[in-house]
């Protein structure tokens, strides 16, 4: 691929990862949902156009996203979580298969954490609930959840890659 078509696809793919995270912004249950689903882009451009387009984008998107989304949650997740999970999986599957699953979960973790702090801190999120549960239990209960919802996002990452591979590849290059 020239480098001019390289840059107008990740020129697009930039801006439909904001497209995406502002309709999270707009709607604020899909927060976590959209910054998900803004991360299949950078998957896509990391199979297609490699990992330094791919990292270009990822933080062209973020930044982008970051200063003009009036919600920031969106946001947030994808810039601190969501949004290099698919060029670290790919740098991190080069490694033994239980040494990647470990640094993946590592680096997620770190970073759910310190999302969760910054958000705290910085921003004013609360762990207040209406049940009367101590808030360290709730963000003990996320954070597992967090990890369910991280496999299952890496799962879903590796099988996505394949049927893009097996299927779809050859149509989209026509």
């Amino acid at each position: 691929m020239k480098k001019t078509k390289k840059i107008a696809v990740a020129a697009i793919l930039a801006a439909f990862g904001v497209a995406i995270l502002y309709l999270g912004a707009l709607i604020e249950v899909l927060d976590l949902s959209v910054a998900l689903l803004a991360s299949f882009l950078i998957l896509f451009c990391m199979v297609e156009l490699g990992s330094s387009v791919s990292l270009s984008v990822y933080l062209v998107t973020a930044l982008l996203s970051l200063l003009l989304l009036p919600n920031k949650s969106p946001a947030l997740l994808y810039a601190a979580i969501f949004g290099y999970m698919p060029i670290t999986k790919y740098l991190f599957e080069k490694t033994y298969r239980w040494l990647s699953w470990l640094l993946k979960l590592l680096l997620f973790n770190v970073s759910a954490v310190l999302t969760g702090y910054f958000g705290w801190k910085m921003l004013g999120f609360t762990m207040e609930n209406r049940f009367g549960v101590d808030p360290v239990f709730v963000a003990i209960f996320y954070l597992v959840l967090a990890n369910a919802v991280f496999i299952v996002c890496d799962i879903l990452y590796s099988r996505l890659v394949a049927l893009y591979l097996k299927k779809y590849r050859n149509t989209i290059r026509k």
